[in-house]
């Protein structure tokens, strides 16, 4: 142990230092750029929402969120830190083994549109750990010193597709834009093209780039896909990225399935259908950063080595069966909760360009959606205001 009471770290594994949270001022007069913008597609949508009943909630025009804002799951479990975990990993939350916290859980699709499940993309988790407390009592942001929960944002790659953001400031902006506008029509015909464009490539020995092959990925059963964290955050004494991957017997049946063809809201089906009567385990994994040369912390779309540093389990979570989806559970975890990586403890404050980007666009997402739909904030302290 080294004098702050904290393990010393393993030969091999970064140790957190506070220059890796350093946030340059250049940063703030992009971001804010970005945010302008993205508010533009928040008002697009919710502008259409006016216009087409069907996108109505609660009787009235509905705002989203400006990426993922359709939900297909709304869960409600439980984390518990695994028992006999190394002590080099025994770190923020989890850092007393056996440990068991309440979850929320809300899987969504990428884009800033209500569009049909048949629409190919990445699929995104935000996780909520309730009731994490930091023994030093830091949390990672001024911003929510009031909250005592723990959220994780996951998504189906293990990078980010977009560097910085800077990078996101140009490509990430087009492909935001082009997420919000296209008809669902124009996006399955692109669905369409780029399978082509990847059958094409394979039969030449070759792959289609990471931010094209995710729109021409097979329609996967969301359930047996696993999540990253994709940018870095601290963990504790270390740095890590985090993964959250099918467990139990029940959803590792599902890897590689495909959902129904047709169905408009396949995803939400298929997830309703499973814990109508099963329930699911996801084991967490935290993967240690070894050096900032092969595992950048700033360039988001460098997947770090699994051979140098594979990912070891931290935690499971259960979800018993339950509801999974309704209007109810929908109001809830879309209109309600928000999930921001910021929320949390200093233990895992998230690190790098793209992390630094969400803290803002994530809040004033979610300041509009509120205000446009005179929702509440709800920031839950258990699980007794969860809807059944």
């Amino acid at each position: 142990m080294n004098d702050g009471g904290t393990p010393t770290p393993s030969i091999g594994y970064l140790h957190y230092d506070e220059d890796l949270a350093a946030w340059p001022a250049a940063e703030d007069a992009l971001i804010a750029d970005m945010i302008e913008a993205l508010r533009k597609n928040n008002e697009h949508q919710y502008d259409k929402s006016k216009k087409n009943r069907r996108l109505w909630r609660n009787g009235k025009p509905h705002a989203v969120r400006d990426a993922h804002s359709k939900s297909c799951a709304i869960l409600r479990g439980e984390l518990t830190v695994r028992a006999d975990l190394p002590v080099q990993y025994r770190q923020g939350m989890f850092a007393e083994p056996g440990r068991t916290y309440p979850v929320i859980a809300r899987i969504s699709t990428t884009s800033g549109a209500i569009r049909s499940d048949q629409v190919r993309g990445v699929r995104g988790l935000g996780l909520k750990v309730l009731g994490v407390h930091s023994p030093s009592g830091r949390r990672a942001s001024d911003r929510f010193s009031a909250d005592a929960n723990q959220d994780f944002v996951f998504v189906t790659e293990p990078v980010f597709l977009f560097r910085d953001a800077a990078h996101y400031a140009g490509a990430g902006m087009r492909t935001a834009k082009l997420l919000s506008h296209l008809p669902d029509a124009g996006m399955m015909f692109l669905n369409r093209v780029l399978r082509g464009a990847r059958r094409i490539a394979t039969l030449a020995g070759r792959e289609l780039p990471r931010n094209l092959r995710v729109f021409a990925d097979p329609n996967y059963h969301v359930l047996g896909q696993t999540f990253y964290t994709a940018a870095p955050i601290r963990f504790g004494t270390y740095v890590a990225k985090l993964s959250v991957s099918p467990a139990s017997k029940a959803v590792t049946d599902l890897i590689s399935t495909t959902i129904p063809r047709h169905d408009p809201e396949a995803l939400a089906n298929v997830v309703k259908d499973h814990f109508r009567s099963n329930g699911a385990d996801y084991v967490v994994s935290a993967q240690l950063c070894t050096n900032t040369d092969d595992m950048p912390i700033e360039d988001a779309t460098v997947e770090w080595s699994e051979a140098d540093s594979p990912y070891q389990p931290v935690a499971v979570i259960h979800y018993p069966p339950q509801t999974a989806h309704s209007d109810a559970l929908a109001r809830f975890g879309d209109d309600e909760l928000t999930f921001n990586s910021w929320r949390g403890i200093d233990e895992h404050r998230p690190l790098g360009s793209i992390n630094r980007l969400k803290l803002r666009v994530y809040e004033e997402s979610s300041i509009f959606r509120h205000e446009a739909n005179g929702a509440e904030y709800l920031e839950p302290a258990d699980l007794s205001t969860f809807p059944e």
